[in-house]
């Protein structure tokens, strides 16, 4: 089991209001973004050969158990490894350690959508149990 973040593109808006939500509850830091130019809201999509975990040396970037590749802040190193590995940029490094989209798994948990997929007033947006490419 893997979980993604679907836009539907047809139909959005381009309002970036998800990413307005996520930046807010992650204390300023937006865990996705939105390219205005192409429409497209970019997050992690879990894809098949997970170089970000592959790659990483201390295993800080794992999957979850609710199939979402996730980051322990206490383990990474800041080697940058997961950030090169990934084909869509989603992990970034800030203050020396990576972070990047989790989806929410701590919403996800309480049943609860990610703050993005709640933002998202046209529900363009929808949490996908699947992997992509």
């Amino acid at each position: 089991m893997t979980m993604h973040i679907e836009q539907n593109r047809d139909e959005c808006r381009g309002c970036a209001v998800c990413v307005a939500a996520c930046k807010k509850q992650h204390g300023g830091v937006a865990m996705s973004t939105f390219h205005k130019s192409i429409n497209e809201f970019i997050n992690c999509v879990s894809c098949r050969d997970l170089s970000c975990i592959r790659l990483c040396p201390t295993g800080a970037m794992h999957m979850h158990f609710l199939g979402v590749p996730v980051v322990d802040p206490d383990e990474c190193l800041g080697c940058g490894y997961c950030v090169d590995a990934c084909r869509n940029h989603v992990p970034q490094l800030i203050d020396g350690k990576a972070v990047k989209c989790d989806m929410c798994v701590d919403r996800q948990l309480q049943g609860k959508a990610p703050y993005c997929v709640k933002a998202c007033r046209r529900g363009r947006l929808k949490l996908i149990d699947g992997v992509l490419g």
